[in-house]
């Protein structure tokens, strides 16, 4: 049995059945969890009561024990005046009617005789007597040098005191000490005074600690009255409403004033942000699924002639059309997927390289390539100037800094939407020269800017269609279409290209009809 109890006993306790530790007790934390439990602006009127109410008992303290020194200090003045007054007429008996009513006289002479105590009956009956006991005796009082003490004492009466001065008496033939006398007056009046002071010192506590605390909540809760409402601000824009903004009523030198500023600040560019993450996240989305939409295309097609020749479907005479279409969709899916790496490239940032770059001599390069791939158009490098134009003028050389590679393939990608979306031998024209920025907020600085317009003079793009040919995938349902071949992001990759370079582009419409894409592009003097 024993064996069996050691064994049951060696057994691990569950950690379900292991004691939890509890922290201990602490008085301090148990009082400031529940002050902490409190809105600030409690806690702050709490301490401004307290801070008050602490304040006035030490100065009605002060106030009081201020006042009972100065009123002892009169009764002694008076004692000691009365003393030397006197003092020998009491060694040899004074009359009551000699004394003044409120004074106690009593001595004392070195043999142990007692005189007195001499003390007007009414005085008694209002105060009663003084009990003086061991105050009085000769020695004691001679052990202090002759000095005269002042002493307080209780009275027969109870809740009375009685001021008392000790002195030695002398004999006035032989100078020597032959007696002590007391001579005393009662506190009841200065106990009274004090009592009613300290009464109306309290009240006057309680009435300005009870209006304190009044005013305190009040200023402190006017004081939050901005905190308050950026806490409601803050509930607002919790639920969603990222357009709220604080109203700013105090002065930017104060720190609601200033917080209220950098709240409102930080919210716009909260806001703002948030705006350009869901314009992007919509953007990038769009963007997915239609260039999952254009890669379908060509991937059905390569991958239904595939199936047609793997089935025995495709005659050997037809073989080589087959194939033929199978490497156009292939090259045109990898024209796509070099589009789709370009503009992720561009919407990475990755930096250019950034040269003086003549777009006089880019034009004519660009016409010159295109009129051996379309010989049968006119191809024209003419002035932006019209004067300048019409008098057969050569068109200006203009330098910009840019990208050259980059510039070029703006140029080309226009020519190119030039030849797919124009009937054959329709003219074509560039002209470059400087001009005016023709839209705010172009990045220039004596609003010169370089100008390139691209012209043809085929069906042009309707005014409402203006500014969506350069979104992505875009295209027209009259002309821009599968079947020419585009990808419908040629003019979006001009887009993009021209604003890196801090410039603007803009579809207008060709004098007489036909398409002119505007570019304008930062002089060197304005450009970094």
């Amino acid at each position: 049995m024993g064996a069996r109890t050691r064994a049951w006993t060696s057994r691990p306790v569950s950690k379900q059945h292991r004691p939890v530790k509890r922290g201990r007790w602490h008085p301090i934390t148990a009082i400031q969890r529940p002050v902490q439990a409190q809105p600030l602006r409690t806690r702050l009127a709490v301490m401004i009561t307290v801070l008050l109410a602490l304040g006035l008992v030490i100065i009605s303290f002060v106030v009081s024990l201020v006042l009972r020194d100065q009123m002892l200090g009169q009764i002694d003045d008076q004692l000691r005046s009365t003393a030397e007054v006197f003092g020998n007429q009491a060694i040899r008996g004074p009359g009551v009617e000699s004394l003044p009513s409120t004074y106690y006289v009593e001595t004392k002479r070195e043999n142990g005789q007692d005189d007195g105590p001499w003390i007007d009956p009414r005085t008694a009956a209002d105060y009663g007597t003084p009990r003086l006991g061991d105050a009085l005796d000769f020695e004691t009082t001679l052990a202090h040098e002759g000095r005269p003490q002042l002493v307080t004492v209780e009275s027969e009466q109870p809740a009375r005191q009685w001021r008392v001065i000790i002195m030695l008496l002398s004999d006035d033939n032989t100078g020597e000490y032959v007696g002590v006398a007391a001579i005393a007056l009662p506190l009841k009046d200065v106990t009274s005074t004090l009592e009613r002071t300290n009464l109306v010192v309290l009240f006057s506590d309680i009435i300005i600690i009870f209006l304190g605390t009044l005013t305190a909540t009040y200023l402190v809760r006017r004081s939050f009255r901005s905190l308050r409402q950026i806490e409601g601000v803050a509930g607002r824009i919790a639920q969603g409403d990222l357009s709220a903004r604080i109203l700013v009523t105090e002065p930017p030198t104060t720190e609601v004033g200033s917080l209220q500023r950098a709240l409102n600040t930080m919210l716009s560019q909260n806001e703002h942000a948030f705006s350009v993450q869901v314009v992007a996240q919509e953007r990038m989305t769009r963007f997915i699924s239609d260039a999952s939409h254009e890669l379908r295309t060509p991937l059905a097609a390569i991958r239904g002639y595939g199936e047609l020749y793997r089935m025995g479907g495709v005659s050997p005479e037809k073989t080589s059309e087959v194939m033929g279409r199978i490497e156009d969709e292939s090259n045109r899916m990898g024209r796509l997927v070099d589009d789709l790496l370009q503009l992720a490239r561009m919407d990475e940032g990755r930096q250019m390289d950034m040269t003086e770059v003549d777009l006089t001599g880019l034009a004519s390069a660009a016409l010159s390539d295109m009129a051996v791939l379309a010989p049968n158009r006119d191809c024209a490098l003419v002035p932006l100037d019209p004067e300048a134009e019409a008098a057969g003028k050569d068109a200006p050389s203009v330098t910009v800094v840019g990208d050259k590679d980059r510039l070029s393939q703006v140029l080309t990608n226009l020519l190119g939407n030039v030849v797919r979306h124009t009937p054959d031998g329709t003219p074509v024209e560039i002209a470059v020269g400087t001009g005016p920025a023709s839209r705010v907020g172009t990045d220039t600085t004596d609003h010169q800017v370089a100008v390139v317009e691209v012209r043809d003079h085929g069906g042009g793009v309707p005014p409402d269609e203006a500014e969506k040919v350069f979104q992505r995938f875009y295209r027209s349902d009259s002309s821009r279409n599968r079947e020419t071949g585009g990808s419908g992001l040629g003019l979006s990759i001009v887009l993009g290209i021209v604003e890196r370079h801090r410039g603007t582009v803009q579809m207008l419409q060709t004098p007489g009809g036909g398409a002119t894409v505007h570019i304008e592009l930062p002089l060197p003097a304005a450009a970094t």
